[in-house]
């Protein structure tokens, strides 16, 4: 797939993700956003900003590592890093159905903002869809940093992909407790 072609899917999937939590969350009363679940998992709002945490970890560092870019052919191919392939697949809920532990840094606090929660989310997803837009044209084979570890480092293409796969796996998750009251985490 050509950087081109990599880049139309993110910002597609970016799109879908907008048009989601505008139509389905962001109007959704305050109590309904907060209802916990009845197994303990998060609440919806809860979801919200544990996908806060990591886009206010990893837009700066897209951010940075695209500005850094050189310019590329956007008809050359996008290779994904090993390590960068693996996190994703991990976190695609089509393709692992293996449960998570949040890390404690990225775990939603007690006092939870609902709305804020939701349009921080919105917010967020403005911003990604700004970078992935500023990506065409540009490498995206720069490192940045994991939240795992600042030791371990992935391609930024890989990072737009991995930011929008664990998003798309905790919109899931609301949508499962907006449909049912039950969340699994």
């Amino acid at each position: 797939m050509s950087h081109q072609e990599f880049l139309d899917t993110l910002e597609q999937q970016v799109e879908d993700q907008l048009k989601e939590a505008i139509a389905v969350f962001q109007n959704l009363p305050e109590d309904r956003l907060l209802q916990p679940t009845a197994n303990g998992g998060w609440s919806i709002a809860e979801c919200f900003l544990h996908l806060n945490s990591y886009a206010d970890f990893y837009l700066p560092r897209i951010t940075h590592a695209l500005a850094n870019a050189d310019a590329i052919n956007s008809n050359e191919p996008f290779k994904h890093g090993f390590l960068g392939k693996y996190f994703i697949d991990m976190m695609d809920a089509e393709r692992s159905t293996k449960k998570y532990k949040a890390m404690k840094k990225h775990r939603p606090g007690n006092a939870v903002p609902a709305h804020e929660a939701v349009s921080g989310f919105i917010a967020h997803l403005e911003t990604l869809q700004a970078l992935v837009r500023n990506a065409r044209g540009k490498a995206l084979n720069q490192s940045v940093k994991t939240s795992i570890s600042p030791l371990l480092s992935i391609k930024v293409g890989d990072a737009l992909q991995f930011v929008l796969t664990h998003n798309r796996r905790h919109l899931l998750q609301a949508r499962k407790n907006l449909k049912s009251g039950i969340i699994d985490q």
